[in-house]
């Protein structure tokens, strides 16, 4: 019930088999996919009325009861789900998602574990129980269990230099290779410990995207930065001794454990663009500090990080200040809804440049965004930062406190069920009034 065809055998057989219980479940999930909650909802339902006694179906309703935020009513169809079929690993690990939002951390990893038990892909659960364990600072357990990360997102990076060791934080004369993480937030994020791993390695050969060659290599001068080619093909490699990805290097470092190594700010704008691109929004906007701004998200939860045009009125009425859209891919309809209070002629598309985002934002006073790729950039780059955290936010920004360990210009708002976003952003436009207010340097 689980293996689904592509939508068009899925489409050919609801409508040949309205009684068909595993099309009906087929559909669901590709509704799911394609962001259709409620549509997907009502198949997943229709098709456990057919076969009330499956235990997918359930499994697949909480599923979408919790990307809908309904989590009482997500809870209860997991739950079914395990009743059902109590070896039905999915029902589990969906349960134990529901028992993290709603912030009961200790059921949650009971769960995860009884997914374990039930045959759930070890890996899969590790990961959900790593990401509860780094945001309760649970540092020391927390890293060694991330590395399930791999499995989890169906890459093992060991299969790419099998002849090489994993490096595990000693002292070594000889290279080492980076391979930075793939999403963008994640590889701006780890790179801030490169320092520590330059303590202790002869040289360092940092793999990236193509799209963060230009800046790596500017940011980081004495490493050899490689990218793939247009082919997706990489150049002749120097030799190396051991590898290791950016996101075990707060392992193998001892981050948050012992020591004193901290993430440093290491990305270094074009400044020159920079300057150009702040005089440019100066000149149409005299005399006003510049606020960079992004409202959403791409990412599959973002509907969880995304503040409406309308709730940034505040901000934009805030005396003295200019909001700055950094928003990657904004929306006709989102420009539209911020009418003439955001800057947007600056002809930089996030998207398309990352290395002109970086000059883009290196060029504001301040950055104020819900969680996503900008508030990495903003903070590696030391560009004071206000993220505006949903419930349950990342495991990175931890369970509680205005400050980021990542990041020691970032301050962090949150929001619950006593503080919304409008709310969240009028304290940023009261605190805006401040004139002793941290600024950009």
């Amino acid at each position: 019930m689980t293996t689904e065809p592509p939508p068009l055998h899925i489409a050919q057989a609801v409508l040949t088999t309205p009684q068909d219980a595993r099309a009906a479940f087929a559909w669901s999930g590709h509704l799911l996919e394609d962001q259709g909650f409620l549509k997907s909802l009502a198949w997943s339902r229709r098709s456990r009325f057919i076969a009330p006694d499956g235990a997918p179906p359930w499994s697949r309703e909480a599923v979408v009861l919790w990307r809908l935020n309904r989590l009482g009513a997500a809870e209860v169809a997991a739950r079914r789900s395990a009743i059902l079929d109590p070896g039905f690993s999915s029902a589990w690990i969906n349960l134990g998602a529901v028992m993290k939002r709603l912030g009961d951390d200790d059921r949650a990893l009971r769960v995860y574990r009884r997914a374990e038990v039930t045959g759930a892909e070890p890996r899969a659960a590790g990961m959900n129980r790593a990401v509860i364990m780094l945001g309760a600072g649970n540092f020391r357990d927390g890293w060694p269990l991330y590395r399930n990360r791999h499995g989890a997102l169906g890459a093992e990076p060991a299969a790419v230099w099998p002849d090489l060791a994993e490096w595990d934080g000693r002292a070594m004369p000889g290279r080492l290779r980076i391979l930075a993480e793939q999403g963008i937030g994640d590889a701006i994020m780890f790179l801030t410990l490169m320092h520590g791993a330059r303590r202790h390695v002869g040289a360092i050969t940092l793999l990236v995207a193509p799209r963060l060659a230009t800046l790596m290599r500017r940011s980081f001068p004495d490493v050899d930065i490689v990218a793939p080619d247009e082919r997706g093909q990489l150049p002749s490699l120097a030799p190396a001794a051991a590898w290791i990805c950016s996101g075990d290097l707060p392992a193998v470092l001892g981050l948050f454990i012992d020591g004193d190594l901290r993430p440093r700010p290491y990305l270094q704008p074009d400044r020159r663009r920079t300057e150009r691109l702040r005089a440019g929004i100066q000149r149409r906007s005299p005399s006003r500090r510049l606020v960079g701004v992004t409202w959403t998200s791409r990412a599959d939860d973002g509907w969880r990080r995304t503040i409406p045009p309308a709730l940034w009125r505040p901000l934009i009425d805030t005396p003295g200040i200019r909001l700055v859209s950094l928003q990657y891919g904004a929306s006709p309809g989102d420009l539209a809804a911020f009418g003439d209070g955001i800057e947007c002629e600056h002809g930089i598309e996030p998207l398309s440049d990352i290395d002109g985002f970086a000059t883009l934002v290196a060029a504001m006073d301040m950055v104020v965004s819900p969680p996503n790729n900008t508030v990495h950039f903003a903070g590696a780059l030391d560009v004071p930062c206000r993220v505006l955290l949903p419930e349950d936010p990342d495991w990175r920004w931890g369970r509680g406190g205005a400050t980021s360990r990542w990041y020691h210009r970032t301050r962090l708002y949150r929001r619950s069920a006593r503080t919304d976003w409008a709310d969240m952003v009028a304290r940023i436009a009261a605190e805006l009034m401040d004139p002793t207010l941290e600024h950009r340097s």
